[in-house]
């Protein structure tokens, strides 16, 4: 008898501990985990490509190498070596990306310099992508990456930009270099929303991209500890209950 008696308390002091450690990872993890939730919910949710990534209103060009485009090189004033040739669409017709060991710059596709595009230039090009029944709202040179919902950014890093905003439902905004006027983003409304669940999901506030950081390191050692000792709580309940059975 002095033996479950014995038996007993331990399980109940066992069971204080995890309750007590269990309560405190909860309080720790609690509000991540809810984002975690509510995250994983948008993501099963919404239409990836037709919304988030805008395919039922863009058409992304796609711009094969030019005829004669190895003659348009050969005006190409020198300053070192090619490393790259890209044919891509821009505002004024196609051209060519190049890349060498000092960056990139663009050259047009019958020769010369590409000239740099003005507001005009890329609501023509924007609307010529266009598919979606929202007017053309406004064409803007931004001099930093729009910032929303306080941690997205819909450039990442780069700075400058044009956008051109379309008045549809989902608030569609295409983004064009400003020294070519080359198609750079598909943003809207629910891409905002989806980002801003991603950077909470992955707890990368700045880059969005980091998957190895500190901060989720920890959480998700919160997280297992919450489990854990929530499953050990199972486990000592359940053995209290069969006991009560057995001895009824």
């Amino acid at each position: 008898t002095s033996a479950i008696g014995r038996l007993r308390g331990l399980d109940r002091n066992l069971a204080a501990r995890f309750f007590h450690w269990h309560r405190w990872a909860g309080y720790l993890i609690a509000l991540q985990v809810l984002a975690w939730v509510l995250g994983g919910l948008l993501f099963a949710w919404l239409p990836f490509q037709p919304w988030v990534k805008s395919a039922d209103v863009l058409v992304k060009p796609q711009q094969a190498l030019p005829p004669g485009w190895a003659a348009a090189l050969a005006t190409l004033p020198q300053r070192g070596p090619l490393l790259s040739v890209q044919s891509v669409a821009t505002a004024a017709g196609p051209a060519l990306k190049l890349r060498d060991a000092q960056g990139e710059r663009w050259w047009s596709a019958a020769g010369g310099e590409l000239p740099a595009p003005d507001a005009q230039a890329i609501g023509r090009y924007a609307r010529s992508l266009y598919r979606g029944d929202g007017a053309l709202v406004s064409v803007e040179r931004l001099r930093e990456s729009p910032r929303r919902l306080g941690i997205v950014r819909e450039l990442g890093d780069r700075d400058e930009a044009w956008q051109a905003s379309f008045g549809d439902r989902l608030g569609t905004r295409l983004f064009f270099d400003v020294r070519a006027g080359e198609l750079l983003a598909a943003r809207n409304d629910v891409w905002v929303v989806y980002d801003f669940f991603f950077r909470l999901h992955v707890m990368d506030y700045e880059g969005g991209e980091d998957f190895n950081n500190k901060l989720l390191r920890g959480a998700s050692v919160a997280a297992m500890a919450l489990v854990l000792t929530g499953l050990t709580l199972t486990v000592l309940a359940l053995r209290r209950t069969w006991r009560r059975r057995r001895k009824a």
